[in-house]
Order: structure tokens, then sequence, then C-alpha cells
């Protein structure tokens, strides 16, 4: 058997306390699964022809669903801060998802978008020295794309696809405190890491904690619901 103190979370030790972690909360991760279940089934279902606009939102949606499965997988091992990005990945796929259902001309956008960031990226790549780090067929390439001219349309926001979607308020609320809680390196995601002592003195910890179990949880079966909610709304319309 392995130590938590020799591997961490892979650890057989933390391992066992996956099953206590669930007993605790019970009723939640039930909720969630049950919602997993619901969400998996009615993909599933090929009782219509399906445009292209639906197909990408699906293709989104189930990012949206599998990010929530990786959520749970992080969260029932008492992972503090990692379940958080993972969460907020599922937003994002969420809001572009809906935002594609309501207004299929956004994929134009979405492709836009994402040419543009890999001009953008190969450019920086070569400034930042990638001659003499790739292979130069590798670089010949990456020098075709830095040179290519990036699109006029302009890409899709996160934000805008929140609000396009009719999620404004998950946006301000969720999205960015997820980013706060510990998607990014804030300091507030040192919560569970780093502790100040009553002689101001800091103690450092790495371990299972139980206490956002419940605040991740609920949020992952808010974002289930809602994309449940409108996958059911676009699969009607096709």
């Amino acid at each position: 058997m392995t130590t938590f103190s020799e591997l961490g979370f892979p650890s057989s030790e933390a391992e066992r306390n996956v099953q206590h972690l669930r007993e605790e909360h019970h009723e939640r991760f039930a909720r969630v699964e049950i919602l997993l279940v619901g969400a998996m089934l009615a993909v599933q279902r090929k009782d219509f022809a399906a445009s292209r606009t639906y197909l990408v939102g699906v293709g989104y949606w189930l990012r949206c669903i599998e990010a929530c499965q990786g959520a749970v997988l992080l969260i029932e091992r008492g992972m503090p801060a990692a379940p958080y990005s993972v969460i907020r990945t599922a937003f994002e796929c969420l809001f572009i998802a809906c935002a594609v259902w309501r207004k299929p001309e956004l994929l134009d956008k979405l492709e836009g978008g994402h040419h543009s960031e890999r001009i953008k990226q190969a450019v920086a790549m070569v400034k930042a020295g990638a001659q003499s780090r790739v292979p130069p067929e590798q670089f010949a390439e990456l020098k075709k794309v830095a040179e290519t001219v990036p699109p006029s349309l302009p890409g899709l926001s996160f934000h805008d696809a929140a609000v396009v979607g009719g999620f404004e308020w998950e946006y301000q609320h969720v999205y960015r405190g997820l980013a706060l809680a510990g998607a990014h390196a804030t300091v507030r995601s040192l919560d569970d890491f780093v502790e100040e002592q009553s002689d101001g003195s800091f103690s450092i910890g790495f371990e299972s904690s139980p206490n956002r179990i419940a605040f991740q949880l609920t949020w992952v079966a808010d974002c289930l619901e809602k994309g449940m909610e409108r996958h059911e709304n676009a699969r009607l319309l096709g």
C-alpha cells in the first residue's frame, strides 16, 4: 500500500478515503450522478435529423459533461483546489454550446477565433526562439502559420457566449468565483495549503480536505441541470 505522504492523491491510502467522503456527502453525489445519467442518455437519443449547429453544440455539451465527470473524480478524493479549473471548463463549454444553439451564426466567430489564436501562438513561438527549439520541418510549418493573415471576424469570448446563452449571472457569480477560488493561481487558492498561525508563522499542509465539497458538487449539479434543459430545447428544434 502506498501512503498519502509518499504519493499524495494517487496513493492507495487516498483511494480508501473516497468511500468515506462519498458517504459523508451521499445526497450531493447522488444528485450529480442522477443528472449525469440523464445527460448521457439524452445525448445518445437519435430520434431526429440533427443539424450542423446542433451537432457542434452537442460537441461542447459533451465536453461539459466530461468535465463534470472529471470534477466528480477529483472531488471524491477531497482534492482542495484541482476541481475548480475542471468545473470552470464545464461552464465554458456550457456557455459555448448554448450560445451556438441559440445563434447558429456564431459558428463563424468560433472558427475565426480559433484561427486567430493559432496565428497568435505561432507568431509568439517564432519570437520566443522556436527555430532553435523545434525540428526544421516543424519550424517551417510554424513560420507558415505565423505569416498567415488573421481572420477579420473577431472571436467569441466566453462572456459574450454566456450572455447569448442566458448565463450572465452564472458568468459573473460562478465562473468568476471559480477563478478566484482556485482555477487560477490566486491567493485564495492557497487556503488549504498554507495557514497563518496565531504567532504570525505559517504552516503548510497537503492532505484531503472536505471543506469545499458541498460547494463544488452544487456547482457541478447546477451546470448539468441548466445544460440538460437547454440541450432538450435544442434537440427538439433539431
